[in-house]
């Protein structure tokens, strides 16, 4: 059977068939109500109907898969995990169990096991080897990722986001702008005079803080879209950019920033879990309790990482 594959933007108003003693008109009625709460977010109770169907037909591949994905839907990724290796065994082969895999995987920041699948996926079709990269990137395997965009580019093959991994790589195999400590005692005018001398990151980072900590949020923006301009490859100065958006109440630019700003950050997992908590923000601004939780759940679990 290929339940699995059912298109549910229509389940709500599904007519299910006649009831029956019949054990297969039983397992499909169960089966499509299982398809009809998951597509209205009521994963626990799909939960429940796919239970019925398991009593049914025990190591059913369809019921065995639709688990995985209602379990992975409530967070709960041991279970999801268990029946995604489950019907693997079964078929190992199946693009679309190797793809949620991959999902569970790195939902869980295990990047090396998510490549796994990736790379799998990449075998069947070549088109999303993108992907691949990108996971890479978030595994801080920049070598590995350098020789695959150096094969796409060689292909043909490019894009906005593999321009940004690539200048990311180059800025990181290059040496790092260090922040040295300016003098405490320089007022803000004296910092902006130096700055506008130089163009140093070092003194632009002072003026931002100093206009963070004064709640200035237009000169925040100003200095901070020059620095988008003059240092691509700082993640720090994305940061402080969302932050002046997210007073002009611009969430939605604010979010585009702090994705491009995320690819640059190396080797610093406070500062990551910085821009998952700002996305958080914005989409709780935007009425997005889901995506707030699940960047909040990100920050989370990237902070007690870093304490581990």
């Amino acid at each position: 059977m290929s339940f699995s594959q059912q298109n549910t933007e229509d389940l709500e108003g599904l007519l299910l068939l006649e009831d029956s003693d019949d054990t297969q008109i039983k397992f499909e009625n169960h089966y499509f109500e299982s398809l009809k709460y998951k597509a209205i977010g009521n994963y626990s109770r799909a939960i429940t109907e796919l239970e019925i169907c398991q009593e049914l037909y025990p190591d059913n591949t369809s019921v065995d898969f639709e688990f995985s994905k209602n379990y992975f839907f409530l967070e709960r990724f041991n279970e999801a995990e268990l029946y995604i290796n489950k019907v693997l065994k079964l078929e190992p082969m199946n693009y679309w169990f190797i793809d949620f895999a991959k999902n569970i995987y790195e939902k869980q920041f295990n990047y090396s096991k998510a490549i796994e699948f990736q790379k799998k996926l990449v075998e069947q079709n070549p088109k999303v080897t993108e992907e691949l990269v990108r996971l890479f990137m978030y595994a801080n395997r920049k070598e590995e990722a350098k020789i695959l965009i150096d094969k796409l580019e060689a292909d043909g093959i490019t894009s906005s986001r593999l321009r940004r991994y690539k200048d990311s790589i180059e800025k990181y195999n290059k040496p790092t702008i260090k922040i040295q400590e300016v003098e405490s005692d320089l007022t803000l005018e004296d910092l902006k005079k130096s700055y506008e001398e130089e163009k140093k990151f070092d003194v632009l980072i002072q003026i931002l803080e100093e206009e963070l900590v004064s709640e200035n949020y237009e000169n925040l923006k100003v200095y901070s879209e020059e620095g988008l301009e003059l240092f691509p490859a700082q993640p720090m100065v994305y940061i402080m950019n969302s932050k002046s958006l997210v007073y002009q109440k611009k969430y939605n630019e604010a979010i585009d920033v702090l994705n491009t700003g995320i690819d640059f950050v190396i080797d610093n997992v406070m500062l990551e879990a910085e821009f998952y908590e700002q996305l958080g923000v914005c989409h709780i601004a935007l009425n997005n309790p889901k995506e707030a939780e699940k960047n909040r759940q990100k920050a989370l679990e990237l902070r007690r990482l870093n304490n581990q």
